[in-house]
């Protein structure tokens, strides 16, 4: 398919664009000038469409660019080389050097995700890339697009090869560590649907407060409805977070109790995010208990959509109001209290405590409980809201630097949330930083707390005055003492980024991708297959294909019949029936995400690994697995 989409007159040696904007421009007006798009500016604000949503950049310095667009006459792939490298917001930080621009036309047909595959398989080949950035001619890209990589030809049985020595197979992982890992999938499963909810209502709220000028939400017009709206994200986020993190752990079912649990738990007894998350895991936990109870084949087929999520979110409420509910209620009295006990204490001492409290939970109870203390005294101690101010903002604006910082730390769509995360920040909305939160909670939570310390106490010890019950930078108007409010400011976000930073390791490493040479077999009927494989992503494309096309390689290469279910942007494709699963040996587990309906799987051998290693090392997977069957054997 690759080649019936290319010409020459597609292809640019050398792109003369120095950003990703102009590099759209540049790439769709070749397209436009071949006659396969209509409308150039329509087909570049569908490339930034679908870009919104996920990056389309990755390691190697090599871009994807698409989109489905009502713009495009004729599918095609327009080709650009960029000598100088052009910073894309690739997953590792590094330049991007090698585009592959696809234009689809609008419709149902995934025709986009059809080429994204074949792409996969070209960018797999051993020296493909580099081969690509260095061609001096049209012609010789053309050559390396149509060249077979040297496998077994066509409708030849793969050569097999010896295999290794058995070893004892790696036992499924059960340690803490792996039990925490798996969390840790379910609760990045339900960042990354939550991330947008805080982006979108986070950003409307903030400008609709920033154009009021008045420091606090707008109580009239154009610019309160605008500020309803931002609510009404800032306010869904939680039960989006909550119900797809039980949605990760038992699948549709475990939606509506996860939601409404979550919602509950927020609005009713305040407890923040997570409080959501903990709802969330609850809800999994118990629909999947559920699901163990065998039902009778009249009622089977109304186990998900109806048995499962009425009892589910029947004892997920029930537990939120009548067990979690009453403790934290007494928890938020308590604090209050001990706050108002403290009022007399020394300033560092006060400062440090409603500091960490502001930064702790960003909307939770322990922050609620800082920020009214200091709100409900604006008249008559408003030094007070010249610290917490102060806090407010620290969690954002110090995760937006971080970011900035370094990073080569932070996944794509994090390094994205930054940017809203600092427009959030300077407008005194914390729940900015509550993405990095969610996601690394051990590392990020430590160290907005201490930047909401250094902070608030900076602003008590310089004699910032708030009369507004507001953070941020928007109340510099209402503020005495701005330039201690400024440098709290600074210290506090400059203190997290740094801590922050300090703790997280790179997300991604500079190894090449090395996989070996052959072609593959795609086995799509059902029990054929002796080894099943799931490859998943966060983003669903780059690295789904990647390792699928990978492992499939590889199995080709050794003799291996394989087959694969990508569960990626366009669903689950070649999905994994129960046939396969009592025919095959066992299941390799290559994800970045929580694998949807792993119970499939329960009575199988299962080889649980990241997408990086079924991309770097298919042999030694596939190596594995013959193992297993030898010494079973």
């Amino acid at each position: 398919m690759l080649t019936s989409l290319i010409d020459e007159g597609l292809i640019c040696l050398d792109i003369a664009a120095n950003d990703k904007q102009g590099l759209f421009v540049e790439l769709a007006a070749r397209l436009k000038a071949c006659g396969k798009i209509a409308s150039q500016d329509q087909f570049v604000r569908d490339l930034w469409a679908r870009e919104n949503l996920d990056n389309t950049g990755f390691e190697q310095g090599v871009a994807l660019p698409h989109a489905k667009s009502e713009a495009v006459l004729q599918p095609a792939i327009v080709i650009g080389i960029s000598r100088q490298g052009i910073d894309y917001g690739a997953e590792d930080g590094l330049p991007s050097r090698l585009f592959f621009m696809i234009a689809s036309p609008a419709g149902g047909a995934n025709h986009h995700i059809e080429v994204l595959a074949e792409l996969s398989t070209k960018l797999l080949e051993p020296g493909f890339i580099p081969q690509v950035q260095a061609a001096t001619s049209k012609a010789e890209v053309l050559k390396l697009l149509a060249a077979q990589a040297p496998a077994s030809a066509a409708g030849n049985k793969p050569a097999q090869i010896r295999a290794p020595q058995p070893s004892a197979p790696e036992p499924q992982d059960r340690s803490i560590k792996g039990q925490l890992n798996t969390l840790k999938q379910h609760l990045l499963f339900g960042t990354s649907h939550m991330i947008p909810f805080i982006v979108a209502g986070g950003v409307l709220l903030s400008l609709s407060v920033m154009m009021s000028g008045k420091g606090a939400v707008p109580e009239a017009g154009v610019l309160k409805d605008m500020a309803d709206m931002g609510i009404a994200g800032l306010t869904l986020f939680t039960a989006v977070l909550g119900g797809y993190i039980a949605y990760s752990m038992a699948d549709k079912p475990g939606l509506a109790p996860g939601m409404i649990g979550s919602w509950i738990a927020v609005q009713q007894f305040h407890t923040g995010f997570l409080g959501a998350i903990l709802v969330g895991f609850i809800a999994g936990l118990i629909v999947n208990q559920l699901k163990r109870i065998k039902l009778p084949d009249s009622m089977s087929s109304l186990g998900s959509i109806f048995i499962y999520p009425l009892i589910g979110t029947f004892l997920v409420c029930g537990i939120v109001m009548w067990v979690i509910g009453a403790p934290i209620a007494a928890m938020m009295e308590g604090m209050n209290h001990w706050l108002s006990s403290m009022a007399g204490s020394g300033k560092v001492m006060l400062g440090a405590i409603l500091g960490g409290m502001t930064a702790f939970d960003m909307g939770g109870p322990v922050n609620k409980v800082a920020t009214l203390f200091a709100q409900t005294q604006v008249n008559t101690q408003p030094w007070l809201m010249g610290g917490v101010g102060i806090a407010i903002c620290v969690p954002p604006l110090g995760m937006a630097l971080a970011t900035l910082l370094s990073p080569r730390r932070y996944k794509k769509e994090e390094r994205e949330a930054g940017k809203a995360a600092a427009i959030m920040g300077m407008i005194g909305i914390s729940e900015g930083a509550i993405p990095f939160a969610a996601a690394d909670p051990v590392r990020v939570i430590p160290a907005i707390v201490a930047g909401g310390i250094v902070g608030n106490i900076t602003g008590f010890m310089m004699h910032s005055i708030n009369h507004a019950p507001w953070g941020g930078w928007i109340v510099l108007p209402v503020v005495e003492g701005k330039m201690g409010y400024i440098l709290g400011t600074v210290l506090g976000a400059l203190t997290t980024a740094l801590i922050v930073n300090l703790l997280k390791k790179p997300v991604t490493d500079e190894e090449e991708v090395a996989t070996p040479d052959g072609g593959y077999e795609v086995i799509e009927a059902e029990g054929e297959a002796d080894v099943l494989a799931i490859t998943a992503c966060p983003s669903g494309v780059a690295h789904t294909f990647l390792a699928a096309k990978s492992l499939q390689k590889a199995a080709a290469k050794a003799g291996i019949k394989l087959k694969v279910e990508t569960q990626g942007a366009n669903g689950i494709i070649n999905r994994i029936t129960p046939k396969d699963v009592a025919n095959a040996r066992c299941v390799i587990l290559a994800h970045d995400v929580a694998i949807k309906n792993r119970e499939r799987f329960a009575n199988i051998e299962i080889i649980d690994v990241k997408t990086k290693e079924a991309i770097h090392n298919p042999d030694g997977l596939l190596a594995r697995t013959l193992a297993g069957s030898s010494k079973v054997a």
